[in-house]
């Protein structure tokens, strides 16, 4: 089917009269399409699952359905992401071939941002992230699928590397036997947060900056976007990542170790942002853990690339021999500077 042709299966003002694929997602397929009715035009976006990445992507589309319309009905009149349906009255068109398409108005006058920098833009990305948080704490977690099995069981990616490093399936243990010291050496912090008894919420697993609009009327508040992760979880998890790729000096691909620390200042902006939005639905051992969080999934991210890089590159897209264990000492250095 063509671009036009699905399209016209949602519910839209009229034909689409021009479109254009949107490369910048590394997952999905995108495209801005507009459509025509009588004199005035409109764009949405037309977007395509990735099976692989989603391999049950109608628990996808079911977990961004109830999360959309759960933020649509406590804010009516507060522009956000929005399903279009199609005729058939579903929120989502799934084709003969089980590709899963989906579209979204096109939130027009927004911007957005590959990285922090300035305390003022730090506070107001966190917000954005408790806000939404914050907006789903009354909406049952046992309502929503878990489309990524342990996405965030720290303790399941410690076994993992263990296990990794036992097998030295790729003769690759003498080359980081030092760092996978270290890594068993943090085994205790591995299951803080799982063990800690906090309570389950609706989280939305991928807080980096670039997963936030921010209209050009700053009186609205800003959108948060890319809903395929939402599924149940601790809100720490969110945090802790907010934190760790926001607040860190360097980008996980940073070789020069002396570059990677976590600014202060910005955690800290990134902390009184979360706050103001999150700190009324939180609990006191929530907020108690919360420098732990960082940490904790700074570490996770360590043991994920060196798993990998351990059993061959077999998961992470590397550009280089050594990439994922370059990746594994910066998230390491950045643990060390907190």
């Amino acid at each position: 089917m063509t671009i036009s042709e699905i399209a016209a299966r949602f519910i839209l003002p009229g034909p689409v009269v021009h479109h254009e694929e949107i490369t910048s997602g590394l997952i999905n397929t995108t495209y801005a399409i507009t459509c025509k009715s009588g004199s005035s035009e409109k764009r949405y976006i037309l977007q395509s699952i990735n099976s692989k990445v989603f391999p049950e992507p109608e628990k996808v589309m079911e977990n961004i359905f109830h999360v959309t319309a759960h933020i649509g009905a406590m804010d009516p009149g507060t522009e956000q992401l929005r399903l279009i349906p199609i005729h058939e009255e579903r929120s989502w068109l799934t084709l003969p071939n089980h590709t899963i398409w989906r579209c979204y108005p096109y939130l027009e006058d927004t911007e957005s941002f590959n990285k922090i920098d300035s305390l003022d833009l730090a506070f107001r990305s966190a917000a954005a992230f408790g806000r939404f948080q914050e907006k789903l704490s009354d909406l049952d977690p046992s309502s929503m699928h878990e489309t990524i099995r342990d996405f965030h069981n720290t303790p399941v990616y410690f076994a993992k590397f263990e296990a990794a490093v036992d097998k030295d399936s790729h003769d690759r243990l003498a080359s980081c036997r030092e760092d996978c010291e270290f890594i068993v050496s943090q085994k205790e912090l591995t299951s803080r947060l799982l063990d800690a008894g906090l309570p389950t919420r609706i989280t939305h697993n991928d807080t980096k900056i670039s997963n936030i609009l921010f209209p050009a009327d700053e009186s609205k508040p800003p959108i948060v976007i890319d809903l395929d992760t939402v599924m149940p979880g601790l809100a720490l998890f969110d945090y802790g990542d907010l934190i760790r790729s926001a607040a860190s000096t360097a980008d996980e691909n940073e070789t020069d170790l002396t570059k990677i620390r976590l600014d202060s200042e910005l955690a800290k902006a990134l902390e009184a942002g979360y706050l103001s939005t999150a700190a009324k639905f939180l609990t006191p051992e929530e907020k108690a853990l919360l420098p732990d969080s960082v940490k904790v999934i700074t570490l996770e991210l360590a043991i994920r690339f060196l798993t990998d890089y351990l059993n061959g590159d077999a998961y992470f897209r590397i550009n280089y021999p050594g990439h994922n264990l370059d990746r594994a000492r910066n998230q390491l250095h950045l643990l060390k500077s907190m």
